[in-house]
């Protein structure tokens, strides 16, 4: 689709079978575990079968920390090829994602982590941060792990800018609805490859209950991405109208879906 088409916006009037974000993705691993599920820029590309095995065996670590319906996972990484696989894992686990900027005042940090109460962060540069050793990992089952999770349990908790502010919860059922009222618009499917710049994580997940391939640009080289969507073949493109006109002036045959679309 080129930039700029006009599509109808989603109805709020319609409704689907609540579920949680991990089924869908698990059933689409399981159907096509050979397809490309990430293209991370510079590196080779991760099949869904890998990247479900990786998030399989994260979630068995998380799982002996503490993670199950009903807790929190703090997420400290910046490296959108890490962060994938770990936010996966976090939902596979039951838990909700804690979203931490390693960036952010130490003083912020500490309240964050004292209020949302994680049992354990993945990542780095964030108190009490850790990563599971590649020994723990190697240890742990493949398979997709048991869960007592429900469309109404949490997914997320956000915090806004600044201050103290209070915790947004933000359930499976919540952003099972979103992802569908976007898909059923701005329909992706096997052969799209999707550019997510600047939006919520969970719209990491979106593409890949598709059988869509996600393309991971490298934070650490901002100005390249519309080089990467010629390489990568980007067929989709997901962000706010401002990052668009900085990073991707000419966006040409690509299909953007606006941020609140």
């Amino acid at each position: 689709m080129e930039s700029g088409t006009a599509v109808a916006r989603p109805s709020r009037t319609e409704r689907w079978p609540a579920t949680t974000v991990v089924g869908p993705i698990e059933a689409q691993a399981a159907r096509t575990p050979d397809a490309p599920a990430l293209l991370p820029a510079g590196a080779p590309p991760v099949s869904y079968g890998e990247l479900n095995a990786a998030a399989n065996r994260t979630a068995r670590c998380l799982t002996d920390r503490g993670a199950r319906p009903g807790t929190v996972v703090g997420l400290a990484l910046t490296r959108p090829a890490e962060l994938v696989p770990a936010l996966l894992a976090v939902a596979k686990s039951g838990a909700a994602y804690l979203p931490l900027d390693p960036d952010d005042a130490p003083g912020r940090l500490s309240w964050l982590l004292a209020d949302a109460a994680p049992v354990c962060v993945l990542g780095e540069g964030v108190p009490d941060a850790e990563r599971p050793s590649v020994a723990e990992l190697a240890g742990r089952a493949v398979t997709d792990p048991p869960r007592a999770l429900t469309p109404q349990h949490p997914l997320c908790r956000a915090y806004g800018p600044g201050g103290r502010p209070a915790g947004v919860w933000t359930t499976h059922a919540e952003v099972d609805r979103r992802v569908r009222e976007l898909q059923s618009v701005y329909g992706l499917g096997p052969g799209d490859r999707v550019l997510q710049l600047g939006l919520p994580l969970w719209e990491f997940l979106w593409p890949l209950r598709t059988g869509a391939a996600l393309v991971l640009a490298d934070p650490d080289r901002p100005g390249e991405v519309g080089e990467l969507v010629r390489e990568a073949g980007v067929t989709a493109l997901r962000a706010a109208p401002s990052v668009l006109g900085e990073l991707l002036p000419e966006p040409g045959p690509v299909h953007l879906v606006p941020e609140r679309g």
